[in-house]
């Protein structure tokens, strides 16, 4: 089917019926495969501008009569189109009823001077008309030109002549403004007024309180908040602060401490109390010396922490108690001393990840008679141990682990079902050693998936395990004195020594496995500086049963605990700072009846649970963040800190006893 014009006829004229419209009608002759085409067809109109651009339509006239090829449509483009352009008018045509494309017939019609007459209808081409015409019946903008002389313009100087009156607010923006003549009234609200047209002088009482007067009675001493540059400062520089490069000293009262300034302590009754700035710039220093008896304490702002893990000389010296009373049995930390793990005998696991200060107990972890934990070095694999369990099948529990810092805990599959006494992993918690009383020893390599047994290890009330951080060297010990050991992953082991009568009671290790340290009922400790080739016994300052050790990652630091749950001795903590050449108790440490210690890879964390009792911190690694931490020096103490960023503060030189909080 193919569609043609024939010789298109073309008529246009406006419809009137009373007012004139926009609607039109055109009429035009239409051949169908080369015949006049007769019945029903579709139309579509559109109207394009002289870049055949399409400026309107498209109009469909469905079912469309043509008789002999012949066709009347009526189209209704608007008036807005016909704006005096030329116009040309596009016809697309298909049969009634078939859903096909339009078939656009060529060429393009014009659109003749008839149709313009709906160009009528705006005002802009109502020039010639004479009567009356009503405001309300003008649209579009009327030309400047055509508005008389006497209107005035929002951009065009104005020159009134007559007097005016303004009521409402007039804004005159423009700074070129030129006012002549007097002005009269009230000069409130007024802005922008320049000081140079102001004649005499301003009295001092109309001045800013802001203003620095020279001969100032009534405040002398004027104090500047912004910075001040002057190319010469005469006088004495004491007090001056923030100098580069010059240190000066004041003796302080409470209150904000600035940088590059030393402050002398003298109080005898209360310590000074310094608060750190709370915008300080980076490389910014402050030294604070304890003189007076009270010594001093650096408060914090929010976002605050001095990272005080140097000062070594105060770990165990202060402790503070955290959680809840309960019979805990076990504690461990992640190597930074921020990640913390502990469970209770009879009670429940709990979790902290800032440095002991809140602790969350493990939602979905059983409350059951455990017996002791082991976290990876970054705190994220842990693992626990069920020990006796009445009324249980044989008294028996198995192994726990969670792989999310404690927040889910699962029972480890193929675990064996026994007394679990003591348990150690890698850093990574991918190798695991646990021992029971009565039981072999148990090793895992794939974070416990599958287990294996130490041949000849079966039958021995085995008490406590330790492990390196690789997980290749292992230390054992039983409460019949035997120490056993192994330097190759577990497939070789050795029993290095028996010290029986002794009870061993805790063991732990350097992170290269290179040092043990094993302690006994009687105080005993016995030292390995060969991964467990030779033995000797230190002295001991402890005459009861020591019943928990820690060591730091390098063996260098060294804490015991005394106490034994099973006979309620009570006593303190001592610790080591050379290895275990010497010992001293911290007389810091509360006297209880201690059952495990934990300690960060520096040394600069103590943690300790109690039997009946709470867990126990003793952090330098850091202070709380924020206004609840600080750092508190005793008399003849002094410590220089530099703001290193993000609201870290670093100690770089002390002196003395000084603990964080």
């Amino acid at each position: 089917m193919k569609f043609q014009p024939v010789a298109l006829a073309v008529l246009f004229f406006a419809l009137t019926a009373g007012a004139q419209t926009t609607a039109f009608t055109y009429q035009g002759k239409l051949s169908d495969s080369g015949s006049a085409a007769n019945g029903n067809y579709d139309f579509r109109f559109r109207l394009f501008d002289v870049n055949t651009n399409a400026v309107a339509g498209p109009i469909t006239n469905s079912a469309v009569f043509v008789t002999n090829g012949q066709f009347t449509a009526t189209l209704n483009f608007g008036s807005a189109v016909f704006d005096g352009s030329d116009r040309w008018l596009e016809v697309a045509v298909r049969s009634n009823g078939v859903v096909t494309a339009f078939t656009v017939l060529a060429p393009l019609q014009p659109i003749t001077s008839v149709p313009y007459a709906i160009q009528s209808l705006n005002a802009a081409n109502a020039s010639r008309l004479t009567v009356p015409l009503p405001g309300t019946n003008i649209t579009g903008v009327i030309p400047l030109l055509n508005l008389p002389t006497n209107i005035a313009f929002l951009n065009s100087n104005q020159i009134f002549s007559a007097a005016n009156t303004f009521n409402g607010v007039v804004n005159a923006n423009n700074s070129g403004n030129v006012f002549s003549g007097a002005f009269t009234g009230n000069g409130g609200g007024l802005t922008n007024l320049q000081g140079t047209n102001i004649v005499g002088t301003i009295p001092d009482a109309r001045l800013s309180t802001n203003v620095a007067l020279l001969n100032n009675t009534n405040n002398p001493n004027l104090i500047f908040a912004a910075s001040i540059t002057a190319s010469n400062f005469i006088g004495a520089g004491h007090g001056l602060t923030n100098v580069p490069g010059a240190f000066f000293w004041v003796v302080p009262t409470n209150g904000q401490i600035y940088p590059n300034v030393g402050y002398i302590c003298t109080n005898d009754v209360t310590n000074v109390v310094l608060v750190l700035p709370a915008s300080p710039s980076v490389g910014d220093t402050y030294k604070i010396v304890g003189v007076g008896a009270a010594g001093w304490k650096i408060a914090q702002n929010a976002g605050q922490t001095i990272l005080s893990g140097g000062l070594a000389s105060g770990v165990g010296q202060s402790w503070k108690a955290v959680n809840i009373k309960t019979n805990w049995a076990g504690i461990a930390c992640s190597s930074d001393g921020t990640k913390l793990v502990a469970a209770a005998n009879g009670g429940n696991i709990y979790t902290s990840a800032d440095s002991g200060n809140t602790w969350t107990k493990s939602a979905n972890a059983p409350r059951t008679n455990w017996s002791a934990v082991a976290s990876s070095s970054d705190g994220t694999k842990l693992f626990a141990t069920v020990g006796y369990v009445p009324n249980n099948t044989g008294g028996h529990g198995f192994i726990y682990e969670s792989s999310d810092s404690g927040s889910t805990w699962s029972v480890v599959l193929n675990s064996p079902l026994t007394n679990w006494t003591s348990i150690a992993c890698s850093a990574d918690g991918t190798k695991v050693a646990a021992v029971s009383r009565n039981g072999p020893i148990y090793l895992s390599s794939n974070s416990g998936g599958s287990w294996t047994t130490v041949t000849g290890s079966t039958g021995r009330s085995w008490s406590s395990v330790a492990s390196s951080t690789d997980g290749t060297k292992y230390v054992v010990v039983d409460e019949l004195g035997e120490i056993i050991t192994n330097s190759s992953s577990g497939s070789t082991w050795g029993f290095a020594t028996n010290f029986s009568p002794v009870e061993l009671d805790a063991v732990a290790c350097s992170s290269d496995g290179s040092r043990f340290v094993a302690v006994g009922n009687g105080g005993q400790i016995y030292l390995s500086a060969n991964s467990g080739g030779t033995w000797i016994q230190l002295n001991s300052p402890v005459a009861g049963q020591l019943s928990a050790v820690a060591s730091s990652a390098d063996g260098g630091k060294l804490a015991m605990g005394v106490g034994a749950i099973d006979s309620f001795t009570t006593g303190s903590i001592y610790a080591s700072s050379d290895s275990g050449a010497t010992f001293s108790q911290l007389t810091g440490s509360p006297v209880l009846a201690w059952t495990d210690l934990a300690s960060s890879f520096d040394g600069s964390l103590l943690a300790g649970t109690a039997w009946n009792d709470f867990i126990y911190i003793s952090s330098q690694a850091s202070t709380t963040g924020g206004t609840g931490g600080y750092l508190v020096g005793s008399q003849h103490s002094s410590v220089e800190l530099i703001y290193v960023g993000n609201g870290d503060f670093l100690p770089i030189n002390h002196e003395g006893t000084i603990r964080a909080y």
